[in-house]
């Protein structure tokens, strides 16, 4: 079965155009604080470019939840405004988790599980905040049903692949930031088609340092493995704690 191809928007180009003559938009040209130094310093140096498609991904355990909940509050801290669909876990346990984390700002929740209906929400979430930075987590794309046009439950693999297509066409199109949990095997191989990498713009992967010669050896690191709006192979020490990952000063 085939799945649908989304045009994630370009400017119109022809056989006499060059390319010093493509203007970026504005709504690119300056990144956005996250309200968390450690991610901004590994996205785009100093936060994350507008139309951003992250993709985070850990073991169990790796605190990727937990992250994902500091960082949605530190960016309505920072008067954006953040959604978070919580497809794994309901919105009860979503709260207590908020409330262990001692988290001061909170979030927009959701929970749907079918991501027309998510982009939806989200959509009506951005227009009634035009005049803010819109971020929207999700936890996770395996957990995302997706349909074909004729209305036809695609596979769960094929589900995550057009779900990330959706979401990157949703985000280059309005200039939105979304960041995406992905699941991995037991060896931390991300659990899902390679197609989906492809139409990510940032990986951000937290793991356990096994190089030995590194002085990190043996550590939890968050690394960035693939990034379009700045250099890849950035990575940061970080520590569990009760109140959540805690980052090694830089």
């Amino acid at each position: 079965m085939s799945l649908r191809k989304i045009d994630v928007g370009n400017p119109e180009v022809d056989e006499t155009s060059n390319i010093l003559d493509v203007e970026v938009p504005v709504e690119m040209q300056s990144n956005v604080s996250t309200g968390n130094p450690h991610i901004d310093a590994l996205c785009a140096g100093d936060g994350m470019t507008p139309s951003t498609v992250m993709l985070l991904t850990g073991l169990p355990g790796a605190g990727k939840s937990t992250l994902e909940l500091q960082l949605a509050d530190s960016i309505t801290g920072s008067g954006h405004v953040a959604l978070v669909n919580a497809c794994e876990e309901s919105l009860y346990q979503v709260r207590k988790t908020v409330k262990r984390l001692e988290l001061k700002n909170g979030f927009i929740p959701s929970y749907h599980s079918e991501v027309h209906k998510l982009i939806e929400h989200a959509e009506k979430v951005r227009i009634a905040n035009k005049d803010k930075q819109m971020f929207l987590f999700v936890d996770s794309l395996q957990t995302l049903e997706c349909s074909t046009e004729v209305g036809r439950p695609l596979s769960d693999q094929n589900a995550a692949v057009q779900a990330t297509l959706e979401l990157a066409a949703w985000a280059k199109k309005n200039y939105t930031i979304v960041c995406l949990i992905g699941q991995v095997t037991k060896d931390g191989t991300f659990e899902g088609k390679q197609k989906i990498k492809h139409a990510l713009d940032v990986h951000l992967h937290l793991g356990i340092d096994t190089d030995r010669k590194s002085e990190t050896y043996g550590k939890r690191v968050a690394e960035v493995t693939k990034n379009r709006f700045g250099p890849a192979g950035l990575y940061m020490e970080f520590e569990i704690h009760s109140t959540g990952l805690v980052f090694a000063p830089t």
